[in-house]
């Protein structure tokens, strides 16, 4: 199938459960990161598109519906939103300048609410949540150098790693840690913890909202 006629089928399943400012975020993730993928990613998609929002999903719902607009007529489907879609991104492309410089506040906030996830894991859980993260840091898309200081942060516990990102950084690692959690608790349980995790960042008072990071 043509980028155009998976473009239009996971435009046309996000369409009926997301507005038009919240769908083109959304739709950028899948077509930078899922559209070469094969069609099992689409439960790896929906973990993100849970992340990145707060509304409750049926989860089981949309995943029915994107697979149903990916196999069926495309005279179903809506129209290929390719204009809108580079329109959105050329407009985005300014906002994330401004979140890529390092951000201390968003940094301390960022371990406390991974500590927090941490904490309500077992020991084996958390070490193979770590090993998850460390052996899945291509899709940062961070240099060499970085990557290793990631890995150190996240198998012995090192903060230089953590320094030097910005926040669209600290988003996806924060995304690829909760994919572990999915792939280790299911879906349920992982959205769950990380209610619980961002409830109890809440509860310090931290200068930056852990909600920024989703």
């Amino acid at each position: 199938m043509r980028l155009s006629l998976r473009r239009r089928a996971i435009y046309t399943g996000l369409a009926g459960h997301f507005s038009e400012e919240e769908v083109w975020p959304l739709l950028a993730l899948w077509e930078s990161k899922y559209a070469d993928k094969p069609p099992f990613a689409l439960n790896e998609f929906l973990a993100e598109v849970v992340l990145r929002t707060e509304r409750k999903l049926e989860r089981a719902r949309l995943y029915r519906e994107l697979v149903g607009a990916l196999t069926g007529p495309p005279s179903q489907l809506l129209p290929d939103p390719e204009e809108q879609l580079l329109a959105w991104r050329q407009g985005r492309n300014e906002a994330i300048r401004s979140v890529a410089k390092p951000d201390a506040a968003a940094q301390k906030t960022f371990l406390s609410l991974s500590q927090a996830l941490l904490e309500q894991l077992e020991v084996p859980q958390q070490q193979a949540l770590r090993r998850f993260a460390s052996g899945n840091l291509g899709g940062m898309q961070v240099g060499a150098e970085l990557a290793t200081r990631l890995r150190a942060w996240l198998e012995q516990g090192t903060q230089e790693g953590i320094e030097s990102l910005g926040l669209e950084q600290l988003r996806k690692l924060l995304n690829l840690l909760y994919i572990g959690l999915c792939e280790f608790l299911g879906p349920v349980r992982a959205d769950r913890v990380l209610s619980q995790a961002v409830a109890r960042v809440e509860e310090q008072g931290v200068a930056f909202s852990p909600r920024r990071l989703l």
